[in-house]
């Protein structure tokens, strides 16, 4: 992968490890990691998956912080992990 595209990635899961809720945190960075794995085997897709994920990184940090300001009590999930 090249810089542009490393760059963009990385700050997809930034700001995915930013959501304080469990589901939205885990399916932002199972996507991400998903589309950019198939980038690696089709480098077609190259401008397509930038496109889409500029777009979707300033979605999921507007989300991110809508999402704090309203945030309410850890899953049983993330409980469970803290407690191991």
């Amino acid at each position: 992968m090249d810089k542009q595209v490393l760059k963009l990635y990385k700050s997809i899961l930034r700001a995915g490890n930013r959501f304080r809720d469990y589901n939205f945190r885990e399916y932002v960075i199972r996507r991400a990691k998903q589309d950019f794995r198939e980038l690696q085997n089709n480098p077609d897709l190259k401008n397509k998956v930038i496109d889409k994920y500029t777009k979707e990184l300033e979605v999921i940090q507007r989300q991110t912080i809508v999402q704090n300001l309203y945030y309410q009590t850890n899953h049983i999930i993330e409980q469970k992990q803290c407690n191991n």
